[in-house]
């Protein structure tokens, strides 16, 4: 038997709801372990917080944007054929499958990591006292940006200052190399991708 497409868009949905979930999950856990213990082992004054997660933000934002543009968009790799599946299903029945901005929650984690990583150096070098700032400013947003892409390709509701970010992202959809950033394009505008319409 074979499945129509209105089953085929249900069971895409159940699991692209599920993978940005977990995916979630493994954000919350992935940095707000690390925040817990740094904020305990490694105290932090408000304005250091405040800072941290300003610069955790922005390095976000910058992430998300050479992520996408770098390795997302990279003939041939396997990052690149994964997020070539994202944008071919666009409007088809699937398409809720390949939303999920991390492939796997073990794939967040790493990012977490891997981030982690060069920060937790950097501030132990300059003694910046940052980190637990900087990890909830990549889980807030990790988890913004996951959610706001979900309501750009499942047409769900977004607030009145966000409603320009469904046609900023689809463009990129439109025009593949430009606008790589999903909804703050604070990359895109600092490094000139962001074309105008055709």
């Amino acid at each position: 038997m074979v499945a129509t497409s209105t089953e085929l868009g249900a069971l895409a949905l159940r699991h692209g709801l599920a993978r940005k979930r977990y995916n979630a999950l493994a954000a919350v856990l992935s940095g707000g372990i690390p925040a817990a213990l740094f904020a305990h082992y490694y105290p932090s004054t408000w304005a250091q917080w405040l800072l941290g997660l300003a610069v955790g933000l922005l390095w976000g934002n910058g992430f998300e944007y050479a992520y996408h543009r770098w390795l997302l968009h990279l003939p041939g790799s396997s990052l690149g054929k994964g997020h070539l599946e994202h944008h071919a299903s666009v409007g088809t029945p699937g398409e809720a499958e390949h939303v999920a901005l991390g492939r796997s929650p073990l794939y967040v984690a790493l990012l977490f990591a891997s981030n982690g990583l060069i920060v937790v150096l950097i501030d132990f070098f300059f003694a910046l006292h940052i980190l637990p700032g900087i990890f909830v400013g990549w889980v807030v947003y990790l988890v913004t940006a996951e959610e706001i892409h979900w309501r750009i390709h499942m047409n769900g509701w977004l607030p009145p200052s966000l409603r320009f970010a469904r046609a900023y992202h689809m463009h990129h959809h439109d025009t593949p190399d430009s606008r790589y950033n999903v909804f703050m394009p604070i990359f895109d505008l600092m490094l000139g991708s962001c074309k105008p319409s055709r």
